[in-house]
């Protein structure tokens, strides 16, 4: 049997003993509908005799009342609230439209801004002289940690409460860099959750598996390959058998969210963040406000979700959020990583991101960091990776070694001889 947000509430409340908590959520008798009555019964009784009443009494006072056992106050608050604004927004709609056939359009336009939809307010706690945080005391709450050694010795990797934004122009890697750090978090055991916003199902597909096929021993895997359809099938099975008997051991896992699946808003990532150590917005320009418009068509939009990507992270109590961000065309110019003022359509970014690295592709060939933001740690880091997607492969390297990558990339495009590459595999090696 269905039982409605507002039966849930009451049955929390008198199974909670707890009539009066849910003022502390802002819910109201005039947020009931179905079971109004019964609703200020309880409040009535409590303000009448002082007590809590108990179940045996308010099914005698209310026989038909379909009390279940639920206790999670908040939650059935969070439910009440929403049927009572989809009843709310529906009256202001009727009436603004009949406000605007009168041609009263600011009545009508205040109507619908009065009915704001409204959450269950937090309830205040004694944060100070509460010493429940001490029975964890001894578990510190890991970082995930990042492939490119100068960013995690920066940032400690991505904490929990932690809002990252990667920023760069369309075409300089984003989205392969974003898989290289997701496809290092699976292997360090961690479950991660990918929202891939602008490639397809077979394309996310594609290029997770042509990294994780290098590092298997499959070099034949290849992005390129897999794309054309030129690996061999037997191999191919063979591959996904052993990568989920990696996966298996590693004990961690990536699910991946695609456009096929749906419109991705603020409330939809804070509906399986909780689940995951890591979650990957790939990117957050393509994604839908709560009350509607996309993120790239109005900066306002932007902030908005921005805003509510930063609440998430802070409210929920292991959430790691990594997001893909775009750079406006003033960013494009000069051969340097752009600055945060770069980032496209909103400051907003730049303002609630923890952390805000920038990136600039050289040549296709090597990329270039540069860590912008960093609220707990240094900021003005730079560093650099080799780059290649074919085969996902992204190593840090020095500048001389990025800069050599570079000449050579361009004296191939020049149909000139390139020079020995001096080999040097990381920057901690130099």
């Amino acid at each position: 049997m269905s039982v409605s947000a507002e039966a849930l509430l009451i049955s929390a409340l008198i199974n909670g003993g707890a009539v009066g908590e849910e003022v502390a959520y802002g819910i109201s008798p005039t947020d009931f509908d179905g079971w109004q009555d019964e609703y200020n019964w309880l409040v009535n009784y409590v303000s009448t005799y002082g007590c809590q009443p108990t179940a045996e009494i308010f099914k005698f006072k209310f026989g038909g009342f379909p009390l279940v056992a639920h206790h999670d106050i908040r939650s059935a608050a969070d439910m009440v609230h929403n049927q009572s604004s989809k009843r709310r927004l529906n009256t202001a709609i009727s009436e603004a439209v009949d406000l605007s056939h009168l041609g009263d359009v600011e009545a009508a336009y205040e109507v619908l801004t009065q009915a704001k939809p409204r959450r269950a307010a937090a309830k205040p706690r004694r944060l100070l002289t509460d010493a429940s945080h001490l029975d964890s005391w001894d578990h510190e709450r890991f970082a995930v940690e990042l492939p490119y050694r100068t960013l995690q010795r920066a940032t400690g990797g991505i904490r929990a409460g932690n809002l990252w934004y990667l920023a760069a122009r369309p075409g300089q890697g984003k989205s392969a860099h974003l898989a290289s750090i997701s496809k290092q978090a699976v292997k360090d055991g961690n479950r991660v959750l990918f929202y891939s916003l602008e490639m397809n199902e077979e394309e996310v597909r594609a290029r997770f598996h042509a990294s994780l096929a290098s590092d298997l021993g499959y070099p034949k895997i290849t992005l390129n390959a897999l794309r054309d359809r030129q690996v061999d099938r037997a191999m191919y099975r063979k591959f996904i058998g052993e990568l989920k008997e990696r996966m298996e051991a590693w004990g961690g896992g990536l699910d991946v969210h695609t456009p096929a699946d749906g419109p991705v808003s603020p409330s939809v990532v804070a509906t399986r963040c909780s689940e995951y150590e890591l979650t990957v917005i790939d990117y957050v320009g393509l994604m839908t406000a709560d009350g509607g418009g996309m993120a790239i068509d109005d900066w306002r939009v932007m902030a908005k979700i921005s805003n509510s990507l930063k609440t998430i992270a802070l409210a929920q109590t292991d959430a790691r959020l990594l997001c893909a961000a775009q750079i406006n065309r003033e960013g494009e110019t000069g051969s340097a990583p752009p600055k945060v003022r770069n980032l496209a359509q909103s400051d907003a970014l730049g303002q609630d991101g923890d952390v805000v690295v920038t990136m600039r592709s050289q040549k296709d060939v090597a990329t270039n960091f540069s860590l912008e933001k960093n609220r707990h740690g240094p900021s003005g880091v730079h560093f650099h990776t080799t780059f290649d997607p074919n085969t996902g492969t992204y190593t840090e390297c020095s500048a001389d070694y990025a800069e050599t990558l570079v000449i050579d990339a361009e004296a191939r495009d020049g149909d000139q001889t390139p020079r020995t590459l001096r080999v040097v595999k990381s920057k901690d090696e130099l």
